[in-house]
C-alpha cells in the first residue's frame, strides 16, 4: 500500500472534484490506493489527477 506522502489531494465541493497529484515514481501501486480511497471516502466526487504545476494553481484559485 502507498504511504500518504506519495500523492497529495485537494477537494473541491462546490464542484465536487477532487484534484490528485501523484508525487511517487510507483504509479501503479499508488493508483490503486487512491482508486480505494476515492471510491469508498468520496464516491459522489469525480477525480481529476494533474500536474504538480496545475495542482498549486488549483489550490491557489480558493
Amino acid at each position: 500500500m502507498a504511504s500518504p506522502s506519495s500523492w497529495e489531494f485537494y477537494k473541491e465541493d462546490q464542484t465536487k472534484i477532487l484534484w490528485v497529484h501523484i508525487c511517487a515514481q510507483d504509479l501503479t501501486g499508488v493508483a490503486i490506493s487512491i482508486n480505494k480511497w476515492w471510491k469508498t471516502r468520496y464516491p459522489e466526487y469525480k477525480m481529476r489527477v494533474v500536474s504538480k504545476k496545475e495542482f498549486e494553481q488549483v489550490k491557489m484559485q480558493e
